[in-house]
């Protein structure tokens, strides 16, 4: 509107972007002290082409210092910025925690007995999970048969938890020598007495 009266009227051309399509999966739990990469493709796999960032708030204005080795425990963020609108997506990190394995060495066996490293006793105080026994600290060599154990000697049970967190400790198997007995006479005796 001019002051004459007049008017023109122009169109307006609005464009209202898309905001990028941000694809996150969680990435798989590790053990400690391990890392997880939320910089991984599979982290993102799906997503629209863009510039991603990795943050530790909803706002994206704190940067995740090492998003390529995370080692604790909790929600972050990530950005992608397609050059015109950007999008954000939480990630969940899991760092597991190693499951407590409490060994107490079984009882001393005798020449001809033997150990049960299966005993309820030998890992009582443990987390649950499963048990398995190793003849090594590498649980590279199983032990054949834990529950007769007949040679004395220091053998490994490791125990894996839910989250396939492992721990290996030792357990000490010991075999006691025959009781020596020892008889003296004191005075001589003739033979038919006693």
């Amino acid at each position: 509107l001019v002051a004459n009266g007049c008017s023109v009227i122009l169109p307006v051309v609005v464009t209202i972007n898309a905001l990028p399509n941000l694809v996150v999966t969680d990435p798989s739990g590790v053990c400690t002290p391990g890392t997880v990469d939320i910089t991984a493709l599979a982290v993102t796999v799906g997503s629209d082409p863009g510039a991603l960032t990795y943050w530790t708030n909803t706002i994206a204005t704190i940067p995740l210092g090492s998003p390529g080795a995370v080692g604790a425990t909790g929600i972050y963020y990530i950005q992608l910025d397609d050059g015109s609108c950007i999008s954000i997506q939480p990630v969940n990190v899991a760092i597991n925690a190693l499951p407590i394995l409490t060994i107490t060495d079984p009882t001393a066996a005798c020449p001809s007995g033997s150990a049960d490293l299966t005993q309820v006793l030998v890992t009582a105080g443990s987390d649950p999970g499963t048990l398995t026994y190793w003849m090594d600290a590498g649980a590279t060599t199983p032990l054949t048969n834990p529950t007769v154990v007949t040679i004395a000697g220091t053998y490994y049970i490791q125990l894996v938890d839910a989250n396939g967190c492992s721990v290996i400790q030792p357990v000490n198997v010991s075999i006691t020598g025959p009781s020596i007995v020892s008889v003296t006479s004191t005075d001589p005796t003739c033979s038919n007495t006693n």
